[in-house]
């Protein structure tokens, strides 16, 4: 079998039933992408592929509604006893959370009245009629994200049952939010579609070593060549690819045209003119009182 054959029956596995617009891009950019690589590194990256996932919004709404069932089954999870909401960075900002969160609203069959952008927003008499605790996300890489929230959340939660719907999670994560659990006696229930070991798990010395390389001579960020924190996670999903994945399937450099680009959040044309505005004006200040 040839290497676009090979790479062909990994769309397959992805996209049954449903292609969608961010495939047919990774199609027409993997002959290009591949071809940057000789035969040992050709190698090397079409075995992680083989064990790399793609999920479709198809796919991802199957999942979510799989999980949402999962969480009504095994925790008893209604609209009488729970809420659903995003997990917010420190800085407040939305992440992939948000979107999950607005599928789960979609497909779960709940009340759209449980559902919260922010748990500040539930009143303090209110938590005492409350059992569950609902989080939902793509994925976690090394679980510092949903810990760190955990953390600024912790006086809501203790008592409750923190369910954390999740399409993948890495060993690493699991373990780190299962460690802070027992550490701080809560009660955490992680409902994850698949749990993943590290890429590099079962690979040959060599082979990792080669990796590094050839992900060096890309340009790849250094911090990213193993993903983010050294996640070594092998995903993509249909609104993104998280920085957790290796970089030589995302990082974008004039050496490396990646087939599943991460998007960045760039500032909109008309915030950048203004900051361009301010620092021309903060120059000139500057100038004159020199």
């Amino acid at each position: 079998m040839d290497i676009d054959d090979k790479f062909l029956k990994c769309v397959d596995r992805w996209v049954s039933p449903d292609i969608d617009d961010k495939i047919n891009k990774a199609i027409d950019k993997f002959e290009l992408w591949i071809n940057s690589f000789d035969d040992f590194e050709t190698e090397i990256l079409m075995s992680l592929l083989d064990r790399f996932n793609y999920h479709t919004l198809s796919n991802i709404n199957n999942i979510i509604k799989e999980l949402s069932d999962k969480s009504k089954e095994k925790y008893g999870v209604n609209n009488d006893n729970s809420i659903v909401s995003v997990i917010r960075k420190k800085e407040g900002k939305l992440g992939s959370s948000s979107e999950y969160v607005l599928i789960h609203r979609m497909v779960s069959g709940l009340s759209k009245k449980i559902y919260y952008d922010s748990l500040d927003k539930i009143k303090d008499e209110e938590w005492n009629n409350i059992t569950n605790v609902i989080f939902i996300d793509d994925c976690s890489g090394t679980g510092k994200t949903f810990v760190d929230f955990l953390k600024r959340q912790k006086k809501n939660l203790l008592g409750k049952c923190i369910i954390f719907i999740v399409i993948e999670i890495m060993e690493e994560a699991k373990k780190r939010i299962d460690d802070y659990a027992k550490k701080e006696r809560l009660n955490i229930q992680i409902i994850p579609h698949e749990e993943k070991k590290k890429a590099f798990t079962d690979m040959e010395d060599l082979e990792i070593q080669k990796f590094d390389e050839l992900s060096r001579k890309q340009g790849v960020n250094e911090e990213y060549i193993r993903g983010y924190k050294n996640s070594e996670s092998l995903m993509a999903f249909y609104n993104n690819t998280p920085n957790n994945t290796l970089g030589v399937f995302w990082f974008p450099s004039n050496r490396n045209s990646p087939i599943f680009p991460r998007e960045l959040d760039k500032e909109p044309g008309w915030k950048q003119m203004n900051s361009s505005k301010s620092a021309r004006s903060k120059q000139q200040y500057d100038a004159k009182r020199k």
